[in-house]
């Protein structure tokens, strides 16, 4: 750049500091699911169904403790990173949320009969927790998983 402006005399164009198109853009954040749209309202569904309904319309669906911008756990965190680090578009479920979704920590170690969190579910099959995907990543199945 220095050359260019030394020979021409100007910025080369495309660089000008009103120009943001090189700019790295920040990718917004996706907000985590809440299983009820409204805290006062009852569920819809019975909780394993909504479950299921869930599984149905996300190919990979986290359980975490926390929400994705706030893990309350290191399992939790650590998980999130192996996702970012693989790429990977997920959706995620605070099961501390006890607001919106009230009693699905305790529905999904039965559904799942999984008996800690996160819990990592893709295409509706139960994957583990971030060391199972920990042990994946460290052998080169997950790649092969998401890339599905």
């Amino acid at each position: 750049m220095d050359e260019h402006i030394e020979s021409a005399g100007e910025v080369p164009p495309g660089n000008e500091s009103w120009n943001i198109t090189w700019m790295e853009k920040e990718r917004p954040v996706k907000a985590d699911l809440r299983l009820k749209p409204d805290r006062y309202m009852p569920f819809s569904l019975p909780l394993e169904q909504l479950v299921d309904k869930l599984f149905n319309e996300n190919e990979v669906l986290v359980f975490i403790k926390g929400s994705r911008t706030d893990p309350k756990c290191p399992q939790s965190c650590r998980l999130l990173t192996i996702l970012y680090e693989q790429m990977v578009d997920y959706e995620t479920i605070d099961v501390f949320d006890e607001v919106y979704n009230r009693g699905v920590r305790k529905a999904l170690k039965v559904y799942s009969d999984w008996p800690t969190f996160p819990q990592v579910f893709v295409r509706g099959n139960l994957i583990g927790g971030a060391d199972e995907l920990d042990k994946m990543a460290d052998k080169g199945e997950l790649y092969e998983l998401f890339k599905k």
